[in-house]
């Protein structure tokens, strides 16, 4: 028995054998070319080789030339072939030479022939139609396989996807439980009254769900500024609107957008309670801007509202707006109290590692 090595050389050539037939038979006229000098080299070996040849033999260089001519040429023009061959070997080789003699052996021979070659015909064309069949079968298969890796290659990248979206849920949800932490635990630490500093709590928290429902619109990849200020604004807006916000377009990552509403959050209560919300004639102008950089300036100027007095203490409210939320940019943040009206200026980075 032959090697695996072996057997796949003579796979590997009767695929090229295959091949060359498949080029020949799709040219026509290479196709009867090749039938044609398939018969005229036959018939001038058989000539060459009659005094050799023992009597009996009159189609033995025929048979190669039909099964050649349609293995490489295709049926027809192997039939033709066939024909011409027969009809050659009937007029010069079988006795008497020269003439279509219908002798009882000359029939035999002649049925003899056809039967031969008849069946070489059908079993080269029946091999032809099975190889077509295989290459087609093998096609189909190649083409499932890949649609296969493909549906793979894509569930393996939504499973990674979904591993990503766990971990970065699971990392959003720990840093807004620590910031709400932060918030109930501060609000608690600083407040006298448990009713107030649950309002405050309260308050703050209803403010981070807002910016929540900003940053899941935008799948917490980014926010934009207006957005959260609109965001965190909104429950002290009326239809007199004394508030003024002013800004280029600029995205925020989920802890700053955060830390900016929770600022502006504590700006606008203390605004609406002892600020220029807390009048009708009062109004607050908010502006925010890019620097080269990537630097990010946020200003919060109020104007209009009652004569402003410097606190005599700070609570967690200032600690939140002059160091926790300028933290998250990297920067830092100042308030002055003048006589007309706060003013809140945060300087720092737009995004992570900007502006280094």
């Amino acid at each position: 028995m032959g090697t695996a090595g072996d057997r796949v050389a003579g796979e590997s050539t009767s695929m090229k054998a295959f091949h060359w037939a498949e080029r020949l038979r799709s040219a026509p006229a290479a196709a009867w070319s090749f039938a044609v000098a398939a018969y005229l080299a036959a018939l001038l070996l058989r000539f060459a080789t009659d005094h050799q040849l023992p009597v009996g033999f009159p189609y033995l260089t025929f048979f190669p030339a039909v099964i050649l001519t349609t293995f490489f040429a295709g049926f027809w023009p192997g039939v033709v072939c066939a024909l011409l061959s027969g009809l050659s070997a009937w007029y010069w080789f079988i006795p008497p030479p020269g003439e279509f003699s219908l002798s009882p052996s000359v029939v035999v021979a002649l049925l003899f022939y056809v039967g031969i070659v008849g069946v070489d015909i059908l079993l080269i064309q029946g091999m032809h139609r099975a190889v077509a069949s295989l290459r087609a079968e093998r096609g189909r298969t190649q083409a499932l396989l890949v649609r296969q890796q493909a549906l793979l290659d894509d569930q393996q990248a939504r499973v990674r996807q979904q591993h990503v979206l766990q971990r970065e849920l699971s990392h959003r949800m720990k840093n807004t439980l620590a910031m709400v932490q932060a918030v109930v635990s501060q609000s608690l630490r600083n407040s006298t009254d448990t009713r107030d500093a649950a309002d405050k709590a309260s308050a703050r928290i209803q403010a981070l769900a807002r910016t929540q429902d900003t940053l899941t619109a935008t799948d917490w990849a980014a926010s934009d500024v207006a957005s959260v200020v609109a965001g965190a604004l909104e429950p002290h807006r009326d239809g007199s609107d004394p508030i003024r916000c002013e800004g280029p377009a600029a995205s925020l990552d989920a802890q700053r957008a955060l830390g900016l509403a929770l600022a502006i959050h504590e700006l606008a209560t203390n605004a609406a309670k002892y600020g220029a919300l807390s009048v009708p004639e009062g109004r607050v102008a908010v502006e925010w801007g890019l620097e080269p950089g990537s630097r990010f300036w946020f200003e919060w100027r109020e104007t209009g509202g009652p004569a402003v007095e410097p606190p005599t203490r700070h609570g967690f409210g200032t600690r939140l707006t002059e160091r926790i939320v300028p933290g998250y940019f990297g920067g830092t943040a100042r308030t002055a109290y003048e006589p007309k009206g706060i003013t809140y200026r945060l300087d720092g980075l737009l995004q992570p590692g900007e502006g280094a």
